[in-house]
């Protein structure tokens, strides 16, 4: 639950709708696999090469990714398939793909997002100076007239297998032709980081009002989320963030009263090189602990299950009841080769397997 939380809380910064089914859909895959989804290690090259390069990943000779990279080791364009979420009789896996471009400086100025079942979208982002902003747009593929929602009707945009080729399809040029839409500006400090940004959400048809905070260094210590319909409230998200520990607490309300509360938290213990999320709801407390090694490869996720006493943040001890465990391992270039789930609720065990080929981009 604590990576849909946490997707749930990232959402803002592009299309809503598509990552509204894109996490429902994660939900019930990870709920159906003992809290896990799988295949989600991103790409981390030990030693990346100088040039532009692409990484293609398999299993069982099936194409799972293909990630490119351009010189600055920046992503460039990102294909995943995943598996058929079990409530659709889809023939097809599900298909996404991200593409970035950038400025001189670095900043990403084109997002291209394309879901083979939500839509296809491009974002474009817009700096501006005096003040100092950052503004989000969306452009979108028009909807057919035999469109059916939830069908997996984009499929075919498995036939991009990389950024050349996407950039160049009539898909992106009848994109670039479509009205843009405004989905945010963000006001921003000196440092670049945002101090406020307001929004509209067409999920909860409401406007978003994101208050941040920083200290004297420059750290975020606490960001503040509002949404409002008719100048009334109807979500409010509090982040605290301290050194080595963060707490967020989500409030809904109907009617000026609150009608659902959800909190969650992670810490980091920099010593042990580990993290520890939690999350509360309904009296129980879900906890998943991270450890990493030497090179900061995520080596192993704990999930464990208690009854929340008030504390958000417990110790990880032997009292705990552990209901799901994942075990990852890497090649010698620094890739995801094997996976271990273990759910310990359903005495289920699940093993995945990958292979890879790096190839350079002239």
């Amino acid at each position: 639950m604590n990576t849909a939380i946490q997707l749930l809380a990232n959402i803002k910064n592009d299309n809503l709708k598509q990552y509204f089914l894109t996490i429902l859909i994660l939900l019930i895959c990870s709920s159906s696999f003992g809290q896990f989804a799988f295949n989600r290690i991103e790409f981390k090259l030990k030693e990346p090469p100088k040039s532009a390069y692409r990484i293609i990943q398999t299993e069982k000779r099936q194409l799972k990714k293909i990630l490119e990279f351009n010189t600055e080791n920046k992503i460039i364009f990102d294909y995943r398939e995943t598996e058929i979420p079990p409530f659709f009789k889809w023939k097809e896996p599900h298909r996404f793909i991200y593409a970035n471009e950038y400025d001189k400086d670095g900043r990403i100025v084109k997002r291209y997002d394309f879901n083979s079942n939500a839509g296809l979208s491009i974002y474009t982002y817009e700096y501006e100076q005096n003040p100092v902003t950052k503004t989000l747009s969306t452009q979108e593929y028009p909807e057919s007239k035999d469109f059916k929602k939830n069908t997996n009707a984009y499929a075919y945009i498995s036939k991009f297998k990389n950024f050349k080729q996407l950039k160049s399809s009539k898909e992106v040029e009848k994109i670039i032709s479509s009205p843009k839409i405004k989905v945010y500006t963000e006001i921003l400090n000196s440092q670049n980081k945002p101090i406020e940004k307001k929004e509209y959400s067409k999920i909860y048809r409401d406007t978003i009002v994101t208050s941040f905070l920083y200290n004297s260094n420059g750290d975020e210590t606490f960001k503040k989320v509002v949404g409002t319909s008719n100048d009334e409230t109807k979500r409010e998200i509090n982040s605290t963030f301290e050194q080595n520990s963060e707490t967020t607490e989500i409030k809904n309300f109907r009617n000026g009263e609150v009608t659902s509360v959800y909190r969650f938290a992670n810490s980091k213990n920099q010593d042990k090189n580990t993290k520890t999320e939690y999350s509360e709801r309904r009296g129980f407390l879900n906890i998943r602990h991270y450890e990493y090694d030497q090179d900061d490869y995520l080596i192993k996720v704990s999930v464990y299950e208690t009854e929340y006493n008030g504390n958000l943040i417990v110790p990880i001890t032997s009292n705990l009841q552990k209901t799901s465990e994942m075990i990852y391992e890497y090649n010698k270039d620094g890739l995801l080769e094997k996976e271990k789930m273990t759910d310990f609720k359903k005495n289920k065990k699940d093993i995945r397997k990958y292979k890879y080929s790096i190839e350079i981009i002239e």
